[in-house]
C-alpha cells in the first residue's frame, strides 16, 4: 500500500468544482483547502506505484479544475518490504 500527502493545485475559483468531484474517488481523503481555494490537500492511496499513476492521471482526467498534482510526501515502506523478499542482497531498514 502506498499513502501520500499530496497537494491538487485548481483553477481559482473552481475548487468547490473539484471537492464534488474528488467525492466519487474513494482513494482520495480530503484535508484542507487553502486561503486562495487554489491548493487542496488530500491524502491518496493505491496499492503499488503503478496504480498510483494511474488515480493521478484519472483525477486529472476526469477533473478538469486540477492543474497539477504534487506529492509533498509518500509512505511505501511495505512496497519496499515487498521488494526485499523478491530479492534478500537489498538492504534492510536497520542497516
Amino acid at each position: 500500500m502506498i499513502i501520500t500527502g499530496s497537494v491538487l493545485f485548481v483553477r481559482p475559483g473552481d475548487d468547490g468544482k473539484a471537492l464534488l468531484a474528488l467525492e466519487k474517488f474513494p482513494a482520495v481523503t480530503f484535508h484542507v483547502r487553502s486561503e486562495s481555494g487554489t491548493e487542496l490537500v488530500v491524502n491518496l492511496e493505491a496499492e503499488d506505484h503503478g496504480e498510483l499513476e494511474d488515480l493521478c492521471k484519472q483525477l486529472q482526467e476526469q477533473i478538469p479544475e486540477i492543474l497539477e498534482i504534487g506529492h509533498l510526501y509518500v509512505n511505501f515502506e511495505e512496497e519496499i518490504e515487498k521488494m526485499r523478499q523478491h530479492n534478500p542482497s537489498l538492504p534492510s531498514s536497520d542497516q
